[in-house]
């Protein structure tokens, strides 16, 4: 029956043939395996659920000295599998992508140079700043990468502490203030008892740092950028609201997800690595909260960041 169910939810038990089944999905027939000595495989991909199917042919009893043909069937599913097959494949395609601009340009400027003896000054200035720029930005995504690589093999040590909420959001608004103004933004901070709470306060800043610096790049010139932070129950939460460009509904599914950008020049014009999100919604998983977006009326972004005011360590809760 399970099998059945896999397969089909139109097939009905001890009624649904062989040729029902498994034909239309494979083009085998029962007849083939009188043929074939060794198992024969299939993946078939059956509504959103991708499945191996592995058949052997199954001399049974039959009537006089000939026996009877049968089919063994299993059944696998590889959905999974295969999602995470085709996300290692997306991601070494996005790393050597990301690593390989970089590269060609640091080549063609500093070819540029070399072969260029009578380059007037300024302009191997710039050449050179440009190197420098994208060697920059070369470190950053291999750090990235290296925070990531951490992360999925759990070497990543945290260091929870007891510390005040307030005092984390009102030191990470003070260090982003200068780049919100550089960019004529208004930055707001807007606080309503958010308490303590036990973590790593350094990832945690590491985290709302990266979602302000967001709204930073992407708002318009002149904007409007809103942090809040409070508690509920045993929850403590924090907010960013930009009245920026916004996110597409077809990309707010896909916006937490390793090298994926809405904007993929302007990303990268301003530096970014598209893995920023990613490691902060793995640093807020190993606190035990969530990173999501808001759905809320008119332009802009809003991320919300909550997290349990006390975290499991060694068993128990840390209430310190």
């Amino acid at each position: 029956r399970a099998a059945l169910e896999m397969l089909s939810g139109d097939l009905v038990e001890g009624e649904s043939t062989f040729s029902q089944v498994i034909t239309p999905l494979t083009g085998l027939t029962v007849e083939q395996f009188g043929q074939e000595d060794t198992p024969l495989s299939r993946e078939v991909v059956v509504g959103d659920r991708v499945l191996l199917l592995t058949f052997a042919p199954l001399a049974l009893p039959g009537q006089g000295d000939e026996p009877s043909m049968g089919v063994v069937a299993v059944i696998h599913d590889v959905t999974e599998q295969r999602r995470l097959d085709s996300s290692r494949r997306e991601f070494i395609a996005n790393v050597s992508h990301e690593l390989r601009t970089p590269l060609t340009n640091i080549k063609s400027y500093t070819e540029t140079v070399l072969e260029n003896a009578d380059l007037p000054e300024q302009s191997r200035t710039s050449f050179l700043q440009v190197v420098l720029g994208e060697t920059d930005r070369m470190i950053r995504i291999v750090k990235d990468l290296l925070m990531l690589s951490r992360l999925d093999n759990d070497k990543l040590d945290l260091r929870p502490r007891r510390f005040q909420v307030e005092d984390m959001v009102r030191h990470v608004y003070e260090a982003m203030k200068i780049d919100a103004q550089n960019r004529g933004h208004t930055l707001r901070l807007e606080l309503h008892e958010p308490g303590s709470m036990t973590g790593d306060v350094e990832r945690l800043e590491q985290v709302l740092v990266n979602v302000i610096s967001n709204s930073v790049k992407y708002t318009p010139d002149g904007g409007h950028i809103r942090v809040t932070a409070g508690s509920e129950g045993e929850t403590v939460w924090m907010e960013v609201a930009d009245d920026g460009i916004g996110i597409p509904e077809a990309d707010r599914s896909r916006i937490f997800e390793r090298f994926y950008r809405v904007d993929k020049a302007r990303s990268r014009e301003s530096g970014g690595t598209g893995l920023g999100l990613s490691i902060a919604t793995e640093i807020v998983q190993r606190h035990h909260g969530s990173l999501t977006l808001v759905d809320r009326p008119g332009p802009g972004t809003t991320v919300r960041l909550e997290l349990p005011i006390t975290q499991p360590i060694g068993g128990e809760d840390s209430h310190e």
